[in-house]
C-alpha cells in the first residue's frame, strides 16, 4: 500500500459558510518514494504542493508519509530531518492553529468567554493612583490569588503588575500546550552552560519556559493538580516555619479549590466551592489504560496522590473548567475583574523597587510601559510573586543581596550579604527513552490533525484535543536510596506523547535537543505509537544558583542550576530510568508488543544499552526539567544564615517588602509546583490580619478549617 500524506484544511468560502475536509496524497506527488527516500527539493516541493491542493487556499496542517521500518541514507542525512521538522512545523502551526482559531471563535464562546477577561485599567478609563495599599508584581500562580484575596477588603487598595498580556484562545486547549512556550507567551530563559547535563540540548543549555501573561506559567503548563507530600511541609516546619506544616497549609490548598470529580468531593482532603476548577481530563489516550494495567502488574497500587498517601499511581486530574485550562488568571482574576480597588495593569514591567537607603522601608516600585516610567508609591506592602528566576532579579535589581555581586554589577546594596539567588533547585528526569507498541494506541500527530478530532473539539468538546499534551498518567514511587516508604523520591509520568509521535514539531522545540540528535534517535521510528515514563527527582541535592546579568531589568538574569553535581541525583535518576523497562515486560505490555527504541544516544553507543552507564550517559545527554525552578528567596528562622525571608515571607531588613511565590521554598516539594504556588498565596492575606492581630497564629488554619 503506498505511502500517504494526510492534509487538513479548511476552506473559508466568503461571508456566509466554511467547510472542513480532509485529503489523502500519495507522497510522490511532493517527491517523496514510498520510503520516504529522499526529500523533495525546494522548487519542485512548491509546484507539487500546488499541484496537490489546487487553485483554492485552503489551510493545511500538516503533512505525514506512513512510518517505515528502513531508511536510505538520503533519510538518514541531517538535512532530511532538518527539512521535514521545518515544513512540518510551519504548515501544523500556521494553518492547523489558523483553523482552530477560527473554530474556536466560531463555537466555543466558553474559551473566548468575551465581557469577563480582566482588562488594563487603562482601557477600562482609568488612570493609576499616586499611591496604593499593596502593590503585587505578576500575575502568576501566587500573584493573581494574592491580588483576589487582598481586594476582598474594600477599604485596601491593590495594583496587579504583569509584565506579560491576556492569555490566548489556544492555550485553553488543553493537547496544544506543547506548543505555547518558546513564543511570546514566554520568558524564554535559559541556563548558562554547564558541564554534566543537557549535553543533546542547543548549544549545550536547557531552555526553562517561564509564563510571561495572566496566570503566569499556570497559564502554559499542563494542568496537572499535584500538592506534594505531607512531610514536605512538615519538614518546612521543623526548620524553623512553624506556621507550615502540613495541618497548618492544607486548609489553604482546600479554599481555593473546587473538586469537581465525584468521587473525591467529600473526600477530607479536598475542597469545593473554591475559585479553582478541578476535573479530570476529557480524554485519556487509550495506551495509559494499558500502562496503567502494567504499573499494577509489577505491583503498585492505583490511588489518589493528593489524598491520605502519595505513593501510587492514577489518571492525572488538573486545573480544568469545563474540559479546558483553568490558569490562576481564569479562576481568580476573572471572576473579580470589576472590583474598583483593584487595578490591574498588563505589559508592565517592573524595573525596581524602591526601598529608602537609609530607615531601610519599601516607598513603592518602578516599572515602564509602552515606553513611559513609572514611580508609584505604596503605603502597606509591595509582595514579588513574579516566580523563582524574577524575584530574585527584581531584588537584586532594587539592591538586596550578595553585596560583592551587586557592585560588580553597578549596584549599590541597600540590604547586604542576603542570599538572594542561591539555593536554586528544579524537578529533573532522564528523557527520550522511548518504547514502541505495534498497535494504534497511542497519539500521534497525524491522528491529531484528522477533521473528526478538530471538530470534536469545537463541536462536542471531547476527543484527542481534550487531552494534556504530555503526561496523562502518573504516580509516586521510593528509589532504594529513600529511607522511608510513605515518602516517595520519585516522580513518574506516563506518556503517550513522546519525541517520536508528533515529528519532531512540539517536544523537541520545547525540550531544545538538537537536529542531530533527533536525527539519530527518533527519525528511524518516526510516528510510530510509543509510551515513556520518565522518572523525576524529587527531592534533589543538587543546589544553583541565579545571577544579574548586568543592572537592566531587561537583561534575562543568569541561570546556573548545576543539575547531578551531588551523586546520589544520579543513583536515583539511573534507578528511574528503569521504570519503563520493567514496564515493557508486563503481560501487558508484551500483548502490546512493546520494545525499546534501539537507536542510542549519540555519545553513548560504546555503553551496554540500559546499563547503569548507559542510563547515567543518558541522563547527561538528555537532561529534562519539568520547569519547577524553586528556592532562590528561601524562608527560614533567624539562624538560618541562607534564609532570605522570615517565615512570614518577609524579607530580612526591610519594611514592608515580602515575597511570596515558589522561590520561598526551603527545600522543594515532591511534585508539581502549581498548586503548592497557590496555597502560598493564599496564605498571604491570614498573614496580614495576623500581623493586624485580627487573628492567632496558632487558630489561623483552625479557623479557616472549620469554615470550609
Amino acid at each position: 500500500m503506498p505511502s500517504v500524506c494526510l492534509y487538513l484544511g479548511l476552506e473559508l468560502e466568503p461571508f456566509y459558510q466554511s467547510r472542513l475536509f480532509m485529503r489523502k496524497l500519495d507522497c510522490t506527488n511532493l517527491g517523496i518514494d514510498n520510503s520516504m527516500a529522499a526529500a523533495p527539493e525546494s522548487s519542485n516541493f512548491d509546484q507539487a504542493a500546488t499541484d496537490c491542493w489546487g487553485p483554492t487556499r485552503y489551510l493545511v496542517s500538516t503533512f505525514d508519509c506512513s512510518p517505515t521500518h528502513t531508511r536510505t541514507g538520503a533519510m538518514a542525512s541531517l538535512g532530511f530531518t532538518r527539512r521535514r521538522i521545518d515544513i512540518s512545523r510551519a504548515i501544523f502551526t500556521v494553518f492547523f492553529v489558523n483553523a482552530m482559531e477560527v473554530g474556536i471563535k466560531l463555537f466555543r464562546p466558553d474559551i473566548i468567554d468575551q465581557g469577563h477577561r480582566p482588562q488594563d485599567l487603562e482601557s477600562r478609563g482609568r488612570h493609576f493612583r499616586d499611591v496604593y495599599d499593596f502593590i503585587v508584581v505578576g500575575a502568576g500562580s501566587s500573584g493573581a490569588v494574592i491580588a483576589n484575596r487582598l481586594s476582598e477588603e474594600l477599604g485596601w487598595s491593590v495594583l496587579l503588575l504583569e509584565a506579560g498580556g491576556d492569555e490566548t484562545r489556544i492555550s485553553d486547549v488543553p493537547v496544544m500546550m506543547a506548543t505555547l512556550q518558546r513564543g511570546p507567551l514566554d520568558w524564554n530563559y535559559v541556563t548558562e552552560y554547564q558541564e554534566g547535563f543537557c549535553q543533546a540540548m542547543e548549544n549545550g543549555r536547557c531552555l526553562w519556559p517561564r509564563g510571561k501573561l495572566l496566570g503566569g506559567t499556570s497559564a502554559i503548563n499542563g494542568m496537572i493538580y499535584v500538592r506534594g507530600n505531607r512531610r514536605d511541609y512538615d519538614n518546612w516546619a521543623s526548620m524553623g516555619n512553624p506556621e507550615w506544616s502540613y495541618d497548618q497549609v492544607l486548609p489553604y490548598f482546600k479554599k481555593s479549590e473546587d473538586m469537581r470529580i465525584e468521587k473525591y468531593k467529600n473526600s477530607p482532603y479536598h475542597g469545593v466551592g473554591g475559585y479553582l476548577s478541578v476535573e479530570e481530563y476529557r480524554y485519556y489516550t487509550p495506551l495509559l489504560g494499558y500502562l496503567l494495567q502494567a504499573v499494577q502488574e509489577i505491583g503498585h497500587n492505583l490511588l489518589d496522590f493528593n489524598g491520605e498517601t502519595q505513593r501510587g499511581f492514577n489518571f492525572a486530574y488538573g486545573t480544568l473548567k469545563g474540559g479546558v485550562r483553568c490558569s490562576t488568571a481564569k479562576a481568580f482574576l476573572r471572576p473579580v475583574r470589576d472590583r474598583l480597588n483593584l487595578d490591574i495593569s498588563l505589559h508592565s514591567l517592573v524595573e525596581r523597587v524602591v526601598i529608602d537607603p537609609h530607615t531601610k522601608v519599601v516607598q513603592g516600585v518602578v516599572f515602564s510601559k509602552k515606553g513611559r516610567t513609572y514611580n508609584i508609591g505604596v503605603k502597606k506592602e509591595v509582595i514579588l510573586s513574579a516566580g523563582a528566576l524574577n524575584s530574585p532579579q527584581i531584588l537584586m535589581l532594587s539592591g538586596v543581596g550578595p553585596a560583592d555581586h551587586l557592585r560588580e554589577v553597578g549596584i549599590s546594596p541597600v540590604i547586604s550579604n542576603l542570599h538572594v539567588g542561591q539555593n536554586l533547585q528544579d524537578h529533573i528526569a532522564l528523557g527520550g527513552l522511548v518504547y514502541t507498541v505495534d498497535k494504534p494506541v497511542g497519539n500521534t500527530l497525524p491522528r491529531i490533525s484528522e477533521v473528526s478530532v478538530l471538530t470534536d473539539m469545537l463541536l462536542n468538546n471531547r476527543g484527542p484535543m481534550m487531552a494534556m499534551g504530555v503526561a496523562q498518567a502518573l504516580g509516586f514511587a521510593s528509589s532504594s536510596l529513600s529511607n522511608s516508604s510513605d515518602y516517595p523520591d520519585i516522580g513518574y509520568y506516563l506518556s503517550a506523547v513522546t519525541d517520536n509521535v508528533d515529528g519532531g514539531v512540539f517536544l523537541k522545540n520545547i525540550v531544545g535537543y538538537t537536529d542531530e540528535f533527533y536525527n539519530k534517535v527518533y527519525e528511524p521510528i518516526l510516528y510510530r505509537d510509543s509510551y515513556l515514563s520518565f522518572g523525576t527527582l524529587l527531592r534533589p541535592k543538587s543546589r544553583g544558583y541565579v545571577k544579574l546579568r548586568d543592572k537592566s531589568p531587561n537583561s534575562p538574569p543568569l541561570i546556573y542550576p548545576n543539575f547531578l553535581s551531588h551523586r546520589d541525583d544520579i543513583k536515583i535518576l539511573v534507578e528511574a530510568g528503569r521504570l519503563s523497562q520493567h514496564l515493557s515486560q508486563t503481560p501487558t505490555m508484551k500483548s502490546l508488543g512493546a520494545k525499546l527504541n534501539p537507536n542510542k544516544f549519540p555519545g553513548c553507543e560504546h555503553y551496554k544499552m540500559m546499563s547503569d552507564e548507559y542510563l547515567e550517559c543518558a541522563l547527561r545527554k538528555y537532561t529534562m526539567t519539568l520547569w519547577h525552578p524553586s528556592g532562590t528567596c528561601k524562608m527560614g528562622p533567624d539562624s538560618d544564615p541562607y534564609a532570605v525571608l522570615d517565615s512570614r515571607l518577609r524579607v530580612r531588613g526591610v519594611q514592608g517588602l515580602r515575597v511570596a511565590d515558589a522561590s520561598i521554598m526551603p527545600d522543594i516539594v515532591s511534585g508539581n509546583l502549581n498548586i503548592p504556588c497557590i496555597m502560598i498565596g493564599e496564605k498571604i492575606k491570614r498573614e496580614r490580619e495576623y500581623e493586624k492581630g485580627q487573628t492567632s497564629d496558632t487558630n489561623a488554619a483552625t479557623d479557616l478549617k472549620a469554615s470550609l
